[in-house]
């Protein structure tokens, strides 16, 4: 009788204990889901311009997306700890109620805050991470981002600012052919290392703040593997960014200067096996999000980038708008977004222009612009006129050049078009 009587105290202590640990997980993420129909009939249309890293995203997400955060402090002792973090995430075109698909391991990795007595506050870390990134919410561009698999070591405290560093890897799928013990291979990936140094945190004016950083890419070749003569093989990346704080919010400031290798995504992967990228690029973009009002919220940017290629295959991209929100209550807003893009080609020229209008009326946990969860019902006006294209015959001596006209190439020419629909966003 006295072993049935302890079985349910044990059983008790023991859910005691997993309930506790359970608790002890963090769940983070991000998602995203909707329906959506064209004017002119089908599914929800997304627009954006040829040549163009990015869209007007309000109205304009054609995908359901989710990143799954998992994480969970396995040490701590005093200010010392140990933090793993992971991260899977999930795109499918939303077009069934089945759609399977393959998850992509994002993130996996340790994070160890004070290990090292002499360097109180800093970070080391280790594994695949979101590494410091950079990006502009409103058109969903990540102009810093190094993330993958990496190491470094982070927020070292030099009295006037914090000092980062950190290498990480990225694979180049495609890229050129190869050399191998003189024989001509198909290489399938190149794997390129990317070394981190930031410098951040240093007071410039009253709620200023400059970061500064220089990424340096190389492709990284095994023994007896050479690169396709004129492969960029590496290159490098500035960046200055000043973030002012004002009207409730803040203002950033970006200027970067990439060289080759550093010019194909031009937010710090390297792609040092091309030989389609040997050239430079200059970038300025000032965006930010502010409270004009008391019932007015407003998100803004403005972009100039300039990509001069070699191969006379770059382009020039001009792209600027703006995100105003009104707070009819705590939790309902109306949101318009207005947003141009231009990309002339190096090549032919000419330029692709289009304008996206977005009326929304969303429902929201909070009064701020950046409140989510949010549920919105969306009408989108995009217009367009493309005088050029990449070329896109298979096979073609060409493909992939830039090319007038939409004959054999992805222009979309000249055209408008209406959708409309509803969505969720939340992120957590």
């Amino acid at each position: 009788m006295t072993t049935l009587r302890k079985l349910p105290i044990a059983l008790a202590v023991a859910a005691g204990v997993l309930s506790t640990q359970a608790m002890a997980v963090d769940f983070h993420g991000y998602a995203r889901s909707g329906i959506g129909w064209t004017a002119s009939g089908g599914e929800q249309q997304c627009f954006k311009a040829t040549g163009a890293q990015s869209k007007y995203r309000l109205g304009n997400e054609c995908e359901t997306y989710a990143e799954i955060k998992l994480g969970q402090e396995l040490w701590k002792e005093g200010d010392k700890s140990f933090y793993f973090d992971t991260n899977v995430a999930y795109s499918v075109s939303q077009r069934d109620d089945w759609e399977s698909t393959s998850p992509a391991f994002r993130e996996a990795n340790v994070q160890g805050k004070n290990l090292i007595e002499w360097l109180p506050g800093s970070t080391m870390w280790a594994g695949k991470r979101f590494y410091q990134r950079h990006d502009v919410h409103m058109i969903d561009f990540y102009y810093w981002d190094i993330s993958g698999p990496g190491a470094g070591l982070e927020a070292i405290d030099l009295g006037f600012g914090k000092l980062s560093v950190a290498a990480t890897r990225n694979s180049e799928a495609g890229g050129s052919s190869a050399w191998i013990d003189n024989q001509r291979k198909d290489a399938d990936h190149t794997v390129n290392d990317v070394y981190d140094i930031r410098l951040a945190g240093l007071e410039t004016n009253p709620g200023g703040t400059l970061e500064f950083g220089v990424d340096y890419g190389r492709a990284n070749t095994q023994d007896d593997y050479a690169l396709a003569p004129g492969a960029s093989k590496d290159g490098v990346m500035l960046t200055t960014e000043h973030t002012q704080s004002m009207m409730g919010g803040f203002n950033k400031f970006v200027i970067q200067y990439a060289t080759d290798s550093m010019t194909s995504y031009n937010s710090g992967h390297s792609q040092g096996a091309s030989i389609n990228n040997n050239g430079h690029m200059l970038r300025v973009i000032d965006h930010g999000a502010i409270n004009l009002a008391e019932k007015w919220d407003m998100m803004y940017v403005a972009l100039y980038q300039d990509t001069d290629w070699d191969n006379n295959n770059g382009t020039t991209w001009y792209s600027v708008g703006v995100r105003p929100m009104y707070k009819w209550t705590p939790i309902m807003s109306t949101l318009l977004e207005a947003g141009y893009d231009n990309v002339k080609s190096q090549h032919t020229g000419e330029r692709n222009g289009q304008y996206k209008l977005t009326l929304a009326q969303q429902w929201q946990a909070g009064d701020s612009i950046w409140s989510r969860p949010a549920i919105r019902i969306f009408a989108t006006y995009a217009n367009w006129d493309e005088k050029w294209g990449y070329n896109n015959v298979s096979g073609s001596a060409d493909n992939g050049l830039a090319q007038n006209g939409t004959i054999g190439t992805d222009s979309r020419g000249k055209n408008n078009e209406v959708t409309f629909g509803a969505q969720f966003e939340a992120w957590w």
